[in-house]
């Protein structure tokens, strides 16, 4: 647990990837290159907390020169760990559209990714979150820690162990002025 929450991963996103997507007319946009983490939560204040997320953020080239890759932290995307229903692997093409029930986005998916190093993050809010590794070693050894912590994380609550779930997943530290502020930087000020 204490690896997934201390790793960062740089994959690539493939955006218009959900399951809630209506449309029969996609577009299809490249993979996004980013970083994604577990956010450990943190108290707002006496009463209010954060709880962990699981973030991304798209990575940008900041010096051309360099071929440097910075990272966004001004909106990353999250979902909730709380809200993770299911991560998995997905090994074929044929695994892609049987999880899409009817295989839409097949066509769309399969000249741009790799299926046998595809992740995928499922919620309970109906969104399936689509990232590539960069080998099927990496993406099995980043499901098993992401499964792991989040199986770790809900058991806590379910068992109503509070205490040993604050101690692992949440900084023991108050955060003046919520999220805002810890997303901001010096240069923002």
């Amino acid at each position: 647990v204490e690896e997934a929450l201390n790793s960062k991963w740089r994959l690539q996103w493939h955006v218009n990837i959900t399951r809630s997507s209506k449309s029969s007319n996609l577009r299809v946009m490249p993979p996004i290159l980013c970083d994604l983490w577990v956010e450990r939560g943190y108290r707002r204040n006496r009463t209010e907390i954060v709880e962990p997320k699981l973030m991304w953020s798209q990575l940008n080239f900041l010096h051309e020169k360099r071929q440097q890759l910075g990272g966004s932290t001004i909106r990353p995307c999250r979902v909730s760990l709380f809200a993770v229903r299911r991560i998995f692997q997905i090994a074929t093409g044929e695994d892609w559209e049987k999880m899409n029930e009817g295989g839409q986005m097949q066509a769309s998916l399969m000249p741009i990714a790799k299926p046998n190093c595809l992740l995928v993050v499922r919620s309970s809010l109906g969104e399936d979150y689509l990232f590539e590794a960069s080998c099927c070693q990496e993406r099995d050894h980043i499901v098993h820690l992401l499964k792991m912590a989040t199986a770790r994380l809900v058991s806590h609550a379910v068992v109503g162990n509070g205490d040993l779930m604050i101690k692992e997943f949440f900084n023991e530290e108050f955060v003046e002025g919520g999220i805002n502020v810890s997303l901001t930087t010096a240069d923002d000020d």
